[in-house]
């Protein structure tokens, strides 16, 4: 896999495709990046692209950083169940084994999605990949009592821990 700066420069349509969906449903962050990777060769360099994207996501608009939040999919919710999420997503709530909650488990992140959802009008968003179905379990119910602007700034460094995570997902691949 080429470089995000090589790729840029050589094949923007590829470029865009590949990256479109590091953050959920956003290509807006990727279309914001384009044209300072293209300039740069350090983003050649994983973290730097990273820190690039995290930049744009967090210097951003109140609305464009909602409706960021906004995209993402309550942890093993209706859309999981019904195959309805990006293949990012999928394989990160597979890798936390979200995939095979019981019955009971189901109920338990029901109930946590609708408590979040209605306390910060936002879903739950943790970068579950390589945790256990415990250690979600605890950070959601611990969240749970932060102040809406306190979960606002964890939910965008959550964010931003995913797209690093599926960046590294990209070039391991």
């Amino acid at each position: 896999m080429k470089t995000p700066y090589q790729l840029s420069n050589e094949n923007e349509e590829l470029f865009l495709s590949t990256f479109n969906d590091l953050y959920e449903h956003s290509s807006w962050v990727i279309l914001k990046a384009l044209n300072t990777i293209k300039s740069d060769k350090k983003y050649d360099q994983i973290d730097e692209f990273h820190k690039l994207l995290s930049t744009i996501v967090l210097n951003e608009d109140k609305e464009l950083q909602d409706s960021l939040i906004q995209a993402h999919p309550m942890l093993a919710g209706k859309k999981a169940m019904a195959n309805e999420l990006t293949d990012f997503s999928t394989n990160e709530q597979k890798s936390a084994g979200l995939n095979t909650c019981t019955n009971e488990e189901i109920e338990i992140f029901d109930n946590l999605n609708k408590t979040y959802f209605d306390k910060f009008g936002f879903p739950f968003i943790f970068a579950v990949k390589g945790k256990s179905k415990e250690q979600i379990l605890e950070n959601f119910k611990s969240r749970i009592n932060n102040s809406l602007e306190k979960e606002r700034v964890e939910a965008l460094e959550q964010i931003n821990k995913i797209g690093l995570i599926r960046i590294k997902d990209i070039y391991e691949h």
